[in-house]
């Protein structure tokens, strides 16, 4: 007689409960042992199907209304500008950052699906993040700005926020000029040379906040409630 066990534990917005302030939502069931010699297929699905509704239900859950379409687009585009926009937000809110001081960089291909016009729904959030992303905060030297324009220039646009380029200069949204050292909020991925963005490697000093890019992204659009697209001109190429 072979026994098989199952643990159907599904954790939806698992985050640092120390370093944010989102909530995570868990779908959790009991241990269960299936006896593979004696139950049949059918005992089976009726066994699971419980579990299944749960983790669909907290799927299609609505957190939000998007205004208009949240498309991926260079070298600019709505949905990265959302991710971007909404990460600054979330940040300085939560006084984790001065938003003067830093830039934000994210990539193009880690944005897996558009967000449609209408309500937004939790599984959105998954389809357009389905990695555990966590957000980091490096300190860079200052000349690192002009590769990180070249890489914008060639790549054709990534999801930027606190500066803007054009096919010759870059420019800061805050007030005081670049002195010494270059802040950037990212991703772990990126942080740690994702999309050859070697310009983010070995930098002065790198904070990991263990805060899910995903979960940051849906307690953004369940505390705003409406999202408005923007689709600007931060990047002229």
């Amino acid at each position: 007689m072979k026994r098989i066990q199952f643990l159907w534990i599904v954790c939806i917005g698992a985050g640092l409960w120390a370093c944010s302030s989102i909530t995570p939502v868990y779908v959790q069931t009991d241990k269960v042992e299936v006896n593979t010699a004696t139950q049949s297929d059918s005992e089976m699905d009726e066994m699971i199907q419980p579990y299944r509704d749960s983790l669909s239900e907290e799927m299609n859950r609505v957190i939000g209304y998007a205004k208009g379409d949240l498309i991926n687009e260079r070298p600019v585009g709505s949905l990265g500008n959302f991710v971007v926009d909404e990460t600054m937000d979330y940040l300085v809110e939560e006084q984790l950052i001065q938003r003067d001081d830093y830039i934000c960089i994210m990539n193009f291909g880690g944005l897996r699906a558009p967000i449609s016009k209408g309500d937004i729904q939790v599984g959105d959030i998954y389809k357009l993040m389905p990695f555990d992303n966590t957000i980091v905060f490096l300190k860079l030297p200052a000349k690192n700005i002009n590769e990180i324009a070249d890489y914008l220039r060639n790549s054709g646009g990534e999801p930027i926020a606190g500066f803007s380029i054009d096919d010759k200069e870059y420019y800061f949204d805050k007030k005081n000029a670049l002195k010494d050292t270059l802040y950037v909020v990212t991703t772990n991925y990126l942080a740690n040379g994702g999309d050859k963005m070697s310009f983010l490697e070995n930098p002065y000093e790198i904070v990991d906040t263990g805060i899910f890019l995903r979960d940051l992204l849906l307690d953004q659009v369940e505390d705003k409630d409406t999202i408005v697209p923007v689709k600007d001109q931060r990047i002229k190429l």
